[in-house]
């Protein structure tokens, strides 16, 4: 497990970070949440909060959390594409001299440095753990549904994707990939190094991993998923599946947003950095309380409750193990944002909402 924390593990991540944007309220006193590779927390800051808490455990990620926002605050929109690799064939020459110029920690720079270098500064968004166990199973896919596979990217609307869904897609073959993909040995083996939560769904992960995909393949257009676009080919291609960061009206939000935000990344658990305060008014906890044993992972509103303003919301996503925390003071408020939910691109979590209902008093 210690070892988990000492790589890049995300780089573009596993998360549709659209999803939090759409719950948090514009101009929310305090957003605290896990930094991960800082693509959620810099779209958060689109929704100009006056403070925000980014925190991780691990270093690796941090320093690529705090490389985002060095790249937000010191480039422009055009150099945040090409630096990051949404946009293809950008020379090394231009990602050397972009990071050339960036303002950023010395231990910071070095260990960026160092990572970049030995890729040869190949496009950052694929250097994490998890983006190469994409790009490996899409490899493995490409052997298994092949082009006929990939051609369900050229549909151009629902119901010609649903019409080749049924109809043209190598299903079968397909069910192969998700053999892999569900194994948690092999996602062990590729990704968690032993650390992957246990399956408590009461159904297999084979049967989980395609009912995900099912939904995605009938309920959304596949260009619009990266996760999908990583697994098919490796790689983003279509724009219309670039995280929420790359809209350039988020970007300049969040850009605009950064001078008047008191912006904070700490090294430390999140919810230990949770309750260092009294004033939280939202939680972005990711799957933490999935790696959590199970009696502390069910007190984990309990123990930031202290820490919260009055009506605060707090998201949890749980993947193939989902947390069913003890909601004392709490409302589940899960169905309000069944709409936003349903549109997350990756529909690998089970999400949910929280508002504190019974704030705890706190002397002062």
């Amino acid at each position: 497990m210690a070892d988990y924390f000492k790589r890049l593990n995300y780089a573009l991540g596993d998360e549709d970070t659209a999803l939090e944007y759409a719950i948090l309220p514009k101009h929310a006193g305090h957003v605290a949440g896990v930094a991960g590779c800082g693509g959620r927390m810099l779209s958060l800051l689109a929704r100009s909060p006056a403070r925000m808490t980014c925190a991780d455990i691990s270093a690796p990620q941090l320093a690529f959390t705090r490389l985002r926002f060095a790249l937000l605050e010191q480039t422009d929109h055009e150099a945040f594409m090409d630096f990051m690799g949404y946009r293809s064939g950008i020379p090394a020459r231009r990602r050397q001299s972009i990071f050339r110029h960036l303002d950023l920690p010395s231990q910071d720079r070095r260990w960026l440095a160092d990572l970049f270098n030995s890729r040869h500064w190949q496009p950052p968004i694929y250097l994490g753990a998890f983006e190469q166990t994409l790009q490996r199973l899409a490899k493995v896919n490409g052997l298994f549904t092949g082009k006929a596979g990939r051609a369900i990217f050229q549909c151009r609307d629902l119901g010609e994707q649903a019409a080749y869904y049924r109809s043209h897609f190598p299903r079968m073959r397909w069910k192969a990939v998700i053999a892999l993909l569900g194994n948690a040995a092999v996602l062990n083996s590729l990704l968690y190094r032993g650390a992957f939560p246990r399956n408590n769904l009461g159904i297999s992960s084979r049967k989980a991993y395609l009912g995900i995909f099912h939904t995605l393949f009938t309920t959304q257009i596949v260009r619009e998923s990266f996760f999908l676009q990583m697994l098919f080919f490796g790689e983003l291609r279509y724009p219309q599946g670039f995280p929420l960061e790359c809209d350039p009206q988020v970007f300049q939000q969040a850009r605009k947003a950064l001078s008047g935000c008191e912006l904070t990344v700490v090294q430390g658990d999140i919810v230990d950095c949770i309750m260092q305060h009294r004033d939280v008014d939202f939680v972005s906890l990711s799957d933490v309380p999935s790696f959590m044993p199970p009696a502390v992972g069910t007190g984990v509103l309990q123990r930031i409750q202290p820490a919260l303003s009055k009506h605060a919301h707090v998201v949890i996503r749980g993947h193939l193990h989902v947390v069913q925390p003890d909601r004392t003071g709490f409302c589940d408020v899960t169905e309000q944002y069944q709409d936003a939910i349903a549109r997350e691109t990756t529909q690998l979590w089970r999400v949910q909402v929280y508002r504190q209902t019974s704030p705890v008093q706190v002397s002062r």
